[in-house]
């Protein structure tokens, strides 16, 4: 997130990694988890988060969107 601080404080969210991509990630995480009887509880906030993100029409953006989110949660916005 160090790397992507200023990004988040510009509201500059262009992707690096797009949130669709996280989400497929954690899908894969999730679902492997569960075929070995593992619980990855924080893997599963994590994909909370991402859905919601992605729910309000961020999913192409990039983790600087995460912002976004906690932004909407507090009714703040983030700001230098």
């Amino acid at each position: 997130m160090d790397a992507k601080i200023r990004m988040m404080m510009d509201r500059n969210y262009e992707p690096g990694f797009r949130i669709d991509l996280h989400i497929k990630d954690l899908n894969s995480v999730l679902e492997t988890s569960r075929g070995v009887g593992v619980s990855v509880f924080l893997a599963a906030q994590v994909m909370e988060t991402m859905q919601a993100i992605k729910q309000n029409g961020c999913g192409v953006e990039g983790h600087s969107s995460i912002v976004k989110f906690y932004e909407k949660l507090a009714n703040i916005e983030v700001a230098w």
